[in-house]
C-alpha cells in the first residue's frame, strides 16, 4: 500500500516539473524580433495556478467571479454595475477602445474574445490603453486553436506594465 502512495507522489512531482518546464519554454518564445512585443505572454491556467501572490489571486477573481463590467461590441457600450472593473470586447472593439466613451479609469481587466482567425486584422497595440489608469491585466481568449507564438505576433506594446494571459478554448 505504501509503495503505491509513494509511486503516486513521485509521479505527481514529475508531472508538476514537466508542466513548469513547458510553461517556462512557452514564455521564452513570447518575445519575437520586429515591433516591440510584450515581455511575456502566459497561459491563463498556468499563470493563475502557479502561486498565491496578489496578482495571480486578483486575476483569478476577475476572470472567474462575477464583476461589474463593460461590454463593448459593435461600437455599443453596455455597462453592468456601478463601478466596472472588467471590460469585454472583441478584436475590432479593442482597436476602437481609445475612442469609446465609458468609465475607463476603474477597469482592471480587458478580455479580448476572438472567435475566428479572420477577425485578426492587425495588431493589438497595448500602448493605446493609457486612459485605463487601473488596468493591470489583458486576457486574450480564442475559440479556435491559437499558439503562444501566433499570439505573440499579434500583441505589441511599448513599455506597458500589463500582465498578458491567453487561453485557446474551443468550447467557449
Amino acid at each position: 500500500m505504501n509503495k503505491s502512495i509513494s509511486s503516486y507522489s513521485v509521479l505527481r512531482n514529475v508531472i508538476t516539473i514537466i508542466v513548469f518546464l513547458l510553461s517556462m519554454q512557452s514564455e521564452m518564445f513570447a518575445q519575437q524580433a520586429g515591433s516591440p512585443r510584450v515581455s511575456t505572454i502566459k497561459l491563463l491556467d498556468t499563470y493563475v495556478g502557479g502561486g498565491t501572490d496578489p496578482d495571480r489571486t486578483r486575476l483569478k477573481e476577475l476572470v472567474y467571479e462575477v464583476q461589474s463590467s463593460v461590454y463593448f461590441y459593435d461600437n455599443v457600450v453596455k455597462t453592468y454595475g456601478a463601478t466596472p472593473v472588467s471590460l469585454y470586447t472583441d478584436f475590432n472593439g479593442f482597436i476602437r477602445l481609445p475612442q469609446a466613451t465609458f468609465q475607463k479609469e476603474t477597469i482592471e481587466l480587458i478580455t479580448i474574445r476572438i472567435d475566428n482567425p479572420s477577425q485578426i486584422i492587425s495588431t493589438l497595440n497595448l500602448s493605446t490603453l493609457s486612459a485605463f489608469t487601473k488596468l493591470k491585466y489583458v486576457y486574450i481568449l480564442t475559440t479556435f486553436p491559437y499558439t503562444l507564438q501566433q499570439i505573440s505576433q499579434v500583441v505589441t506594446s511599448t513599455n506597458t506594465p500589463y500582465i498578458v494571459v491567453y487561453k485557446s478554448d474551443m468550447g467557449s
